[in-house]
């Protein structure tokens, strides 16, 4: 086994919240709390420097964090004044205190502390609230998902809690990313007025914005970011390094952007960035970040998809280098090849293609038709009939290969999220449903076909010879005209899965196997890496990443 550690080199601490006290912005982060000063970079401060902070907001005086499960006050300069514990088993997504009241956002409500304990001010089980602004006269709470259609929403009180009215946003995934008084930010509707209507859907997702007092608005759109503000004032300007940022502010000095890449300083006359966040944790970098998926491309290359950037290694993982990326940060979920040689890959809020073999990656802007639904997140994605098959949150879509823009839904398959999805040998496709089990859609009649009613939650599925390999959770599948169980007899736990046209590679927590292309037995490989997440099967060998590091390891001459 190698270690493969020169990508630990591009890590970056994560950013999980942003305070802004005048032109001052407090950062929490996996690797410690830090303040920027105007002119400065990221520097660790107070009681909290070392720890890991997920959560962060305002408090008279100072501010309130979340570290793990409990609560600290603090005062201006990042001095611990006071701790308690959070609600009992709740993970903490947002704090605030600014109205000298601890409230607490969870995947189970709005949380607020009293004497003897905490009381639950809004939501129940399953309503995530991810954002928390008490403004004047009014709290607002930022909710991801919510109730049977697990639809985001706006929810708001005049009354400190007491009373609520809700707004839903319409549509899955389309994230409230910012509100005050005046103005709603969505992930896929942008920025638009409480008493205007909204626009259309954007061709990229809003993942940041800042709402300023004058009425000024900033949000980042892809790699593009926007500021409107009063009297016409308009100002667009583009960088790879600030797409999939979730926090932004406009400085005097530029525009820090932040999140899962850390945390940089882009001047948008210059389109130049500055990486603010470089010495955070650098003592510990290689357990910054995570490196999240591995993608074998053509002739021994591979791309690692990371939290904090998208890189290729020509040479199996001995050195890697970052991709050309539209966007730095790719967050993939499935990749697939065109007969022209092109790889398509499918992040949750993005597609992007390569016609250089992972070298350059461009996004691929969606065009839906007038009228029709959106598909709110992208789930997964096969290449049949000359066809680009998108499986969303809201259906399944498809475009032509010619034109990989044009995408439109696929009225034939209902509008539910699409679980998994793969092309047969007989030119059909496999397509899971949430909820409703396994079908096979024709695409040269447009007819949809149960095949079985197993649940695949968000299954990887590949060929093996005459028949299809589904990893579901803790079992392996094998789907021909139906479906069969071929788990190793060995195997407990999370089951991944792998494949080339030679071999099929499987794992769990613990260990693997690997087996020809067709045949029925599995030989186990010795030396497997625990807790592993993603791998990527070469000719002769396998990387594999436990999110914390890239490993390579050989494989045996008669596996």
């Amino acid at each position: 086994m190698t270690v493969s550690s020169n990508i630990d080199a591009f890590a970056r601490a994560e950013v999980k919240a942003t305070l802004r006290v005048g032109d001052r912005v407090w950062l929490a982060t996996e690797a410690g709390l830090c303040r920027r000063d105007p002119g400065d970079v990221l520097r660790p401060a107070g009681t909290l420097a070392d720890a890991s902070v997920q959560a962060l907001g305002p408090a008279p005086g100072g501010m309130v964090a979340a570290v793990g499960r409990e609560i600290v006050l603090l005062d201006g300069a990042g001095h611990a004044r006071g701790r308690r514990a959070g609600p009992a088993g709740e993970k903490i997504a947002a704090v605030s205190a600014a109205a000298d009241r601890i409230l607490v956002g969870t995947k189970n409500g709005l949380h607020a502390a009293q004497e003897d304990g905490w009381v639950r001010l809004f939501g129940g089980a399953g309503c995530e609230v991810i954002g928390i602004h008490e403004l004047p006269g009014r709290l607002i709470l930022r909710i991801k998902k919510q109730g049977d259609r697990r639809l985001p929403a706006l929810a708001e009180s005049g009354d400190g809690g007491a009373t609520w009215t809700m707004t839903e946003i319409g549509h899955y995934g389309d994230v409230p990313v910012a509100a005050d008084l005046r103005h709603v930010v969505t992930r896929w509707h942008g920025a638009f007025r409480r008493d205007g209507r909204r626009g259309g859907y954007k061709k990229h997702p809003i993942t940041a914005a800042e709402l300023a007092a004058d009425g000024t608005v900033l949000v980042l759109d892809g790699d593009k970011a926007e500021i409107v503000g009063p009297g016409r004032r308009h100002l667009e300007a583009f960088h790879p390094a600030i797409a999939e940022a979730e926090f932004v502010h406009l400085l005097p000095d530029g525009i820090l952007a932040a999140g899962v890449q850390g945390a940089v300083l882009f001047d948008p006359l210059r389109g130049s960035v500055a990486d603010l966040a470089e010495a955070v944790g650098a003592d510990r970098r290689a357990r910054l970040g995570k490196r999240k998926k591995l993608f074998a491309l053509d002739h021994g290359a591979v791309l690692a998809t990371c939290s904090f950037g998208t890189f290729l290694s020509e040479d199996g993982g001995a050195a890697w280098r970052p991709a050309d990326a539209e966007w730095n940060v790719l967050d993939a979920e499935h990749i697939a090849r065109a007969p022209d040689g092109r790889w398509f890959l499918l992040c949750q809020r993005g597609l992007f293609v390569s016609a250089t073999n992972g070298a350059r990656w461009d996004y691929v802007k969606p065009k839906l038709p007038a009228g029709v639904r959106h598909y709110g997140e992208f789930r997964t994605l096969a290449i049949a009939a000359e066809r680009l098959w998108l499986g969303t949150k809201g259906g399944l879509f498809a475009a032509p290969l010619a034109d990989a823009e044009r995408l439109a839904p696929v009225d034939a398959v209902p509008a539910a999220a699409v679980e998994a999805l793969a092309p047969r040998r007989e030119g059909t496709l496999l397509v899971g449903l949430e909820g409703q089990g396994l079908f096979v859609f024709d695409p040269a009649s447009g007819s949809l076909a149960p095949l079985a009613p197993q649940a695949v939650h968000e299954a990887r599925i590949v060929t093996d010879g005459d028949r299809l390999l589904a990893a579901v959770e803790d079992r392996l599948i094998a789907i021909r005209a139906d479906v069969a169980d071929a788990t190793p007899a060995a195997a407990t736990g999370a089951i991944g899965i792998a494949a080339n046209d030679e071999r099929v590679l499987v794992w769990d927590r613990k260990r693997a196997w690997i087996k020809r292309q067709g045949e029925g037995d599995w030989t186990a490989l010795a030396g497997w890496p625990e807790a592993a997440r993603s791998a990527a099967l070469l000719d002769r060998a396998v990387l594999v990443t436990d999110r914390t590091r890239i490993v390579a390891m050989a494989l045996p001459d008669a596996a």
